[in-house]
């Protein structure tokens, strides 16, 4: 799950999985694989408080549902053919893009002449089936990835060539002679040299043609060198790099994970139907921490590649106890400088450490240079860390006080040198993420949404320094199309003065390459290049019956609200009640995650909104993100309870005030945290506000689920920590909850994030006491359920047909 800056229960939509919501870096190279981006919303927001409607404009209803158009197909939405396009390129160091045009050709843009070139064309038939494409620093040498093998949610094996721009010669990146699949290549910041993982050893080559430099020996099945284990990769880095080389080439940092003493879970593979090579299952054999248990060993190192010397950095002694379980949450380089984020086990203490690379009797020297802990929550330090163009400070997002209203997330600059720490920003609204601190300007980019509207987002930017005057909003003002309100940001690389800006919502997207300028300390924006515009949807678009969208705010317990955002079907007289509508509750739920977004989608909410007359709704209360801490804490240490209770009485309010919502047809489903989640509301749904409830991919007991998320928000489940919160949350244990209510539970057998176990062991409970419920299992599937997903739909739909009364 992933749905704070560093966990892997996905957010915002229950077609995801256990998921982050912070922000990663962005890579250089191009991932090629899907083109269509799907986004997340549709239409225009308005924002009311919800109250009784008096709003008599469009006059009572005399017939039935007007479609105004043709509805929106399951077919539409499984086949993307209403998707939009998105920013289908990558930066690379060089300032120029990197992407694949129509015939699948590789080709690089050049935004400072404005002009395109073919970098592997029909020439290169062989590279041209590689899915990773990254120019060299220099410009000289291409890098190829090809045969993708998946290994978890980020991590994959692929054989790697280099293709000499120059000449054309195509240089494989084998390992003593021998084309090998490997786990990682990354190119240094400068030149042609690059590091690579084989067999979980991390290596080092000067050149593509010179003699590689094994910089350890001692990787294995159970020890990861420069590539995150599983629980790390999840939960903590959202990618399968732990490398990172300093500015000017010359070193590396790197984590070793030590997973020996971490428990290993097996999970069966039962393999494609007729196959007799799977007679006997197979298994997939991972070390995987589980709440309470040995988390795996991290040691942080620095070598020397012209030296070719290495040396451990230690961890702060304040966070090191017999265990040795603490977390490294991120790792960057100033010129002169290493700094990292360090935090205890249950991530409430944080120490960031700035090292020099100088070396006195054997060990570099480091001192703290912040230090932050949180008594009512969590922390969330899990980006890198951005610095300015003398190295003398970075940046971080860190949780400010802003008087009564709370902490909230705000750029907050720290020295390298000393204790210091000031935040840039101030009010009560979310920064999302830092996109650059420009050297030349002193400008910061950054992301945040507003104190009105957390669920739009903007980019603006600010000086980098203390007394600087209020930040400038960049797409506050872009006209181009229809009104926009969600954007995000791709800034080219250091000393580029260019990026490419995304409108993702909540009018159809689009995506734009500007030139950016700094006069009288303010940005200036000047469109170059129109990338998408995604006018075939435009087109694709006429004649649907598109739903209309709304976002309000209910009032909650103890002063707080929760957004809602209901897809309404086309036609829906909202101030009569002639026509009732049923109302499917789309929850997610989990801590700091968002699902009422300003963004552009068509996705299955859409499909019955405008095909089945359902009114889709989702709600964020209490445990949500985007609106300040205070919000956010309630849920710390009692996952299961006001997230929960806030879907309840969301939904029975929507029914009791909205007069085209059905109340006797009212249902909830999720995946992941949301499939816990709409569990746990039909359990203790008493009142019998949901007819029904689908769980797909659920928790059921979080003593079940990995260590670095779980323990995040709950603490240890010691009888000396937070043993009670964690039986309280145990979903089995309320198995006569669900005696007499329409229950489904859906989950992949091949599940390494919410493994299969979680459902067989809800599955358990309720059989051995004969309470009847449904339930669909899918065989090598794993937490996605990519490879089913009609399936999964036809399923869902003829579940919630038969609950709600659709047909």
């Amino acid at each position: 799950m992933a749905a704070s800056s560093g966990n892997s229960i996905e957010i915002g939509h229950s077609d995801q999985e256990l998921v982050s919501s912070g922000k990663r870096n962005l890579r250089r190279y191009l991932l090629l694989g899907t083109v269509a981006v799907i986004l997340t919303v549709v239409a225009v927001a308005l924002v009311v408080i919800l109250t009784a409607s008096n709003d008599e404009e469009n006059g009572p209803e005399t017939a039935p549902i007007i479609r105004e158009g043709e509805p929106i197909t399951l077919q539409d939405f499984l086949q993307g053919r209403l998707s939009a396009s998105g920013f289908t390129g990558t930066w690379a160091a060089n300032g120029k893009i990197i992407f694949r045009d129509d015939f699948g050709s590789v080709m690089v843009y050049d935004p400072e002449q404005n002009d395109t070139k073919t970098l592997l064309g029909i020439a290169n038939e062989e590279q041209l089936q590689g899915f990773k494409f990254d120019l060299s620093p220099d410009g000289k040498y291409l890098l190829v990835a090809r045969g993708y093998s998946k290994i978890f949610r980020h991590s994959y094996l692929a054989v790697y060539d280099i293709v000499d721009m120059t000449t054309k010669e195509i240089i494989p990146v084998n390992v003593g002679g021998q084309r090998r699949a490997l786990n990682l290549v990354e190119w240094s910041p400068v030149n042609h040299s690059f590091v690579f993982v084989y067999q979980n050893n991390l290596y080092y080559r000067e050149t593509p043609t010179s003699e590689e430099v094994q910089i350890t020996t001692d990787g294995s099945p159970s020890v990861y060198n420069g590539i995150p284990d599983w629980v790390y990769e999840e939960e903590v880095f959202s990618t399968n790099i732990a490398t990172w080389f300093s500015p000017d080439g010359e070193r590396i940092a790197f984590i070793r994970f030590n997973d020996t003493e971490t428990p290993l879970m097996k999970i069966p593979i039962y393999g494609p139907p007729g196959n007799p090579d799977y007679q006997y299952p197979r298994e997939l054999t991972l070390h995987y921490p589980k709440v309470g248990t040995k988390n795996p060993e991290v040691h942080l190192f620095q070598y020397d590649l012209g030296a070719r010397k290495l040396q451990e950095i230690e961890p702060p002694t304040e966070l090191v106890n017999q265990n040795r379980d603490h977390i490294i949450t991120s790792v960057g380089w100033t010129r002169e400088r290493l700094v990292t984020i360090w935090m205890n086990r249950v991530q409430n203490h944080a120490i960031i450490r700035s090292c020099t690379p100088e070396v006195v009797v054997g060990t570099p020297q480091c001192m703290t240079v912040h230090e932050i802990k949180e008594s009512d929550g969590w922390l969330d330090l899990f980006s890198a860390p951005i610095f300015n163009g003398a190295g003398t400070h970075f940046l971080v997002i860190a949780s400010s006080s802003q008087g009564r209203a709370g902490g909230f997330k705000h750029v907050t600059m720290i020295s390298t040198t000393e204790r210091s720490a000031v935040p840039l920003t101030k009010g009560t609204f979310v920064v999302q993420e830092i996109l650059r601190w420009d050297a030349k300007s002193n400008m910061i980019f950054y992301t945040a949404n507003t104190a009105d509207e957390s669920h739009v987002l903007h980019v603006y930017a600010l000086e980098g320094r203390q007394d600087a005057p209020a930040a400038q909003c960049l797409t506050c003002d872009v006209e181009v199309g229809a009104n926009q309100s969600f954007f995000n940001a791709q800034m080219g690389p250091a000393g580029s003065d260019y990026l490419v800006l995304e409108a993702r919502g909540p009018n159809i997207p689009w995506t734009h390459v500007y030139h950016w300028t700094v006069e009288e300390n303010v940005v200036q924006l000047k469109q170059i290049k129109v990338w998408e515009s995604n006018r075939h949807l435009q087109r694709a678009l006429k004649g649907k019956a598109i739903p209309r969208v709304e976002i309000h705010e209910i009032e909650l317990d103890k002063g707080f609200t929760a957004k809602v955002m209901l897809l309404i079907p086309p036609g829906t007289n909202t101030s009569s009640s002639a026509v009732k509508h049923p109302m499917l509750v789309d929850v997610y739920g989990g801590p700091n995650s968002a699902n009422v977004v300003g963004t552009w989608s068509i996705g299955w909410g859409t499909h019955l909104a405008s095909n089945r007359s359902v009114v889709y709704a989702k709600i964020d209360g209490r445990g949500s993100g985007l609106r300040g801490d205070r919000l956010m804490y309630q849920i710390y240490r009692k996952l299961g309870t006001v997230e929960v209770h806030d879907q309840i009485a969301g939904a029975r309010k929507l029914a009791e005030t909205l007069p085209f919502i059905d109340p006797e047809r009212v249902a909830i489903w999720g995946w992941s945290y949301g499939g816990y989640a709409s569990a746990m509301a039909l359990a203790q749904d008493t009142d019998h506000v949901f007819q029904c409830a689908v769980s797909v991919a659920p928790v059921t007991d979080w003593l079940f689920y990995d260590s670095i998320y779980t323990e995040r928000y709950m603490g240890l489940p010691a009888a000396t920590d937070n043993r009670h919160g964690y039986e309280a949350s145990r979903l089995t244990a309320l198995h006569e909850r669900f005696r007499n209510r329409t229950y489904l539970l859906v989950h992949g057998t091949y599940d390494d994030n919410v493994h299969f176990q979680q459902a067989m062991q809800l599955s358990r409970a309720l059989e051995t006491h004969d309470i009847m419920f449904k339930q669909v299992s899918y065989p090598d599937e794993d937490h996605s359920l990519a490879g089913v997903r009609p399936h999964l739909y036809h399923t869902l739909g003829k579940f919630f047909s038969e609950c709600l009364k659709l047909d």
